[in-house]
């Protein structure tokens, strides 16, 4: 209602609507919706991110459910899996989604095009007067039938799965809202901030940042489905004057290689977690495109941001360093950390590396009826990332790896990562052609393995190198350790499917 000319959500299918358009069409597919979902708390959606997808969400939201954004990257045994435990009987989705992407829809089908068909004229005046003159009291008892409170769940997410099975994260509102309002104190914007999202609704980025964060905060949206057509989104950024950019590293590459100057100069602040930003790739982004890509870091269980680079401020007499290189950057305001040591969970002074700990407002309930595991990550309020990280005097928090891509080789831990990049600059490479996993070893515990998409003549080139990489020699891959795959594994969120090269490496060495 405070912006109700402006801008709010677009795509390059719907157009744009403005937050007039916006409000009164969450309200009249919300009030369609009331009439054939049932009263179970939670329902499930099968949709990308779109002004369609956008929509329903708001809509869900209206009538008090919490909304379970399916991850359509899953098979259609875990999509299922998700669906069970959180007791879905229905699934809204599109018919054209499921054209271009079928998968079986657990429960009931609800298709959000018979939804927009039985629209009528008096639906839209009825919505247009609630939009304009409902407080918004009446409007969650016209809606949700109650008054809704902060504390209750606004969504339960499944983690990607990358090093385990999925599981459901719980989220309340007061979690998302909490995590918005802290981020948005940090996080470069101003009034004409446009926001890209091509993250999927069911990433934790890609709810909390590119849905949430823009509609509570009068801010723009440009959507577009699928985050691997850098081409096509760069022609809404460039459309619509796109401002702000999260991504991944990975991500990152395919925009570099297939966008065009022009499409993406109107960029002020990307922004990249999920995995560690490849200097390479930061370095090749801010030389085609002018902004320089900053590292950020959160888990779908912190709602999720927990620490950002931001650009460096400076005017007369007074400078903010914003910005290290290397590492995850500072807390955003109202959380704390502590670095403990994995065994003893002892604090570590500052420098040292350890179990990194993170506690605040953000932190999720827990994880969908499974007390123990979330008893192991939980304790006293305190949330245990399962990251290696050390703090600085400055607050500046460094990432040495996920504790699960370590392998301890002949007693010595080895991180994957660092061997990763270091096998990319040998050969000067921005994009992802390595993936450094591990298999058991009879005499030193563990072996590296490396899969690659090489050529042959990259390979030998490589091989011709490897005596001079800056590497511990136990850190230095064995040349038969090196097998040539079709592509890198990669999830639907962007990231390196660390699950899946680990797999892929057990069945490439014959181990079970």
């Amino acid at each position: 209602r405070r912006n109700l000319r402006r801008m709010a959500i677009a795509d390059a299918i719907t157009g744009e609507l403005n937050y007039f358009k916006t409000l009164v069409g969450s309200i009249v597919f919300a009030r369609k919706l009331k009439t054939v979902l049932d009263d179970r708390p939670m329902t499930g959606t099968l949709l990308p991110p779109t002004v369609g997808g956008v929509l329903t969400n708001v809509a869900l939201q209206m009538l008090g459910k919490t909304v379970i954004n399916l991850n359509y990257t899953l098979s259609n045994e875990g999509i299922a899996s998700c669906a069970r435990q959180c007791d879905l009987s229905q699934v809204l989705t599109s018919r054209k989604f499921l054209e271009k992407l079928p998968v079986e829809v657990p429960g009931e089908t609800i298709l959000l095009e018979d939804i927009k068909a039985s629209v009528t004229g008096k639906d839209r005046l009825v919505a247009i007067l609630l939009a304009l003159l409902a407080p918004i009291g009446v409007l969650d008892r016209i809606l949700a039938g109650r008054k809704r409170r902060t504390e209750e769940l606004a969504t339960i997410i499944f983690s990607s799965g990358s090093e385990g099975e999925p599981k459901g994260v719980m989220l309340t509102h007061r979690n998302i809202l909490t995590n918005i309002e802290s981020s948005l104190e940090v996080f470069p914007h101003h009034r004409k901030s446009c926001i890209i999202g091509y993250l999927p609704l069911f990433h934790s980025f890609g709810h909390m940042a590119t849905v949430w964060l823009p509609l509570t905060m009068g801010l723009r949206g440009i959507y577009h489905p699928n985050p691997l057509e850098p081409k096509a989104i760069g022609d809404l950024v460039q459309q619509y004057t796109g401002t702000i950019m999260v991504g991944t590293s990975t991500l990152l590459q395919g925009f570099t290689r297939r966008c065009t100057t022009e499409q993406l100069s109107c960029l002020e602040f990307v922004v990249c977690g999920a995995e560690k930003l490849a200097p390479r790739v930061r370095k090749s982004f801010k030389e085609k495109f002018g902004p320089e890509p900053l590292e950020g870091y959160g888990t779908t269980e912190c709602s999720p941001v927990v620490s950002l680079n931001i650009p460096d401020l400076v005017s007369p007499g007074f400078f903010y360093h914003g910005t290290n290189h290397g590492t995850i950057g500072r807390l955003i305001p109202g959380l704390r950390t502590r670095v403990v040591d994995p065994d003893t969970n002892e604090d570590l002074p500052h420098g040292e590396a350890g179990l990194l700990l993170v506690k605040g407002p953000n932190i999720m309930q827990g994880y969908l009826d499974q007390p123990e595991r979330t008893a192991k990550v939980l304790k006293e309020g305190w949330y245990s990332t399962g990251d290696i990280a050390s703090v600085d005097e400055e607050g500046f928090i460094t990432i040495t790896d996920r504790l699960a891509r370590f392998s301890k080789i002949g007693g010595e831990m080895v991180p994957h990562n660092v061997v990763e990049e270091c096998l990319h600059e040998l050969l000067g490479l921005t994009e992802q052609s390595l993936a450094v996993a591990s298999v058991p070893d009879q005499q030193k515990g563990e072996r590296l393995i490396v899969l690659h998409v090489l050529e042959e003549e990259q390979l030998q080139q490589l091989f011709d190198k490897l005596d001079d990489a800056n590497l511990p020699n136990l850190w230095v891959p064995r040349k038969n350790a090196f097998h040539r795959i079709n592509a890198i594994p990669v999830l639907g969120t962007g990231k390196m499917d660390i699950k899946g090269v680990r797999v892929m490496a057990q069945e490439l060495e014959g181990i079970s």
